[in-house]
């Protein structure tokens, strides 16, 4: 029997300098994510990293360039299982805003 399906916004912040996590899926909990964005709000040109850890294996899926005042939405159909990462970086911190949002089973 399936659980029960909640569509919301996973996670919201800044990104850091360094390779961090953005979003860890909760104990017994199934994640699908179906957007990420992010938005430059920084003078400079952001370079920004996005990886998934499913296990113990950190694998970058993406790499983009964002312009000053640019953003970039990512669509996804993935799936999450409890414990997993979506991890991320941009040149400078606090320089790029994101938001995931997607369902949570329980």
């Amino acid at each position: 029997m399936a659980g029960t399906f909640t569509p919301k916004v996973l996670a919201e912040g800044q990104l850091a300098s360094s390779k961090g996590t953005i979003y860890t899926v909760p104990s017994s909990t199934s994640a699908y994510i179906k957007q990420i964005t992010f938005y430059n709000t920084n003078a400079s040109t952001q370079t920004i990293a996005l990886y998934l850890k499913p296990g113990s294996t950190s694998r970058q899926i993406a790499r983009y360039v964002l312009a000053q005042n640019e953003f970039v939405i990512f669509d996804f159909s993935t799936l999450l299982e409890a414990a997993d990462l979506i991890e991320a970086s941009s040149t400078n911190a606090t320089a790029v805003d994101y938001i995931i949002t997607g369902l949570e089973e329980t």
